[in-house]
């Protein structure tokens, strides 16, 4: 009778795997402008829509393009990052500027539409030699099996339970991902509100934590200096950082000349550029130091 129970065990983790891995998009233009939408250099939709919906993603980032409809709008390029068992949803709204952007709006968890069911599937397996039954009950719904997110603060939680002889097998995945973001009293001038910052900003509101490591981390999986330069210089023109991130991102280089180089390029694509000193602390030469300085003079504003 084990024999039977495993193999459905099996099937419960392997289904919940598989919704945890993969990823939505949903981009809206908030004026209701139509727009094409262009991911890795596919194009996503046959024509302009003012809402587009992309499904099941496996890539960490995707590069993406908004084509307007309007040609007279410029087109807006963006790297965007997936976060596993999430849709997650972007708008396109103008910024104090006038410029249309593309901003992070909210996430949720996917709604499986695969599962076409709410109703409790039941299993029940007699054993022959024992009057007891072995019993199985499987939570089936639209977002999978008993996966639920149950806290306002992006926890999520994961629960199987097996009762077998009355024995409980139980299984539970506990995943706590919290934005690392300040939401703005004013949102209609979405500008980032950086605690106990008061200096010059560089860019308004910078990535979420979580969309930079896992930017950082495609940077250092590169195993060329000159492809670790160009993808980080790629990500820094779609973004917004801040001193500490530059630093980091800094930090992965292996040679004095690019670490230079790209603080430098970022500088100008960081929201507290008032903190900027803290990215000398990666430099081995004076030299660089002084360099980086020369240049921040050059174009502060």
């Amino acid at each position: 009778m084990k024999k039977i129970i495993l193999p459905i065990i099996f099937l419960f983790f392997g289904i919940t795997s598989l919704f945890s891995q993969v990823s939505d998009f949903i981009f809206f233009s908030e004026d209701g402008y139509p727009f094409s939408l262009i991911m890795n250099g596919v194009k996503q939709n046959d024509k302009p829509q003012t809402n587009v919906e992309v499904t099941g993603l496996s890539s960490p980032s995707y590069k993406i393009k908004i084509i307007f409809e309007d040609k007279t709008k410029p087109s807006i390029n963006k790297v965007v990052y997936t976060k596993p068992g999430l849709e997650i949803t972007y708008r396109i709204k103008k910024n104090r500027k006038g410029e249309n952007v593309v901003r992070y709006f909210t996430e949720n968890p996917i709604r499986e539409t695969r599962f076409e069911t709410d109703e409790i599937v039941e299993e029940r397996f007699i054993d022959d030699n024992n009057s007891k039954g072995i019993h199985i009950d499987m939570d089936v719904n639209e977002t999978g099996i008993n996966y639920n997110v149950d806290t306002p603060d992006g926890s999520v939680n994961v629960n199987a339970n097996v009762d077998i002889y009355g024995e409980d097998v139980q299984y539970s995945e506990n995943v706590v991902e919290k934005e690392n973001a300040y939401i703005d009293e004013n949102p209609d001038e979405q500008i980032y509100q950086m605690p106990g910052y008061s200096g010059k900003i560089g860019c308004n509101w910078p990535m979420e934590r979580y969309e930079f490591e896992r930017a950082k981390n495609s940077i250092a999986n590169k195993d060329f200096a000159s492809d670790k330069l160009r993808l980080a210089k790629q990500i820094v023109n779609s973004n917004c950082f801040t001193a500490q991130y530059v630093k980091e991102f800094v930090e992965i280089f292996d040679f004095e000349s690019d670490k230079l180089k790209f603080a430098k390029y970022a500088y100008l694509h960081t929201f507290d550029i008032s903190n900027y000193y803290i990215v000398n602390d990666v430099f081995e030469f004076s030299s660089s130091i002084k360099e980086l300085d020369d240049y921040i003079n050059s174009v502060r504003r």
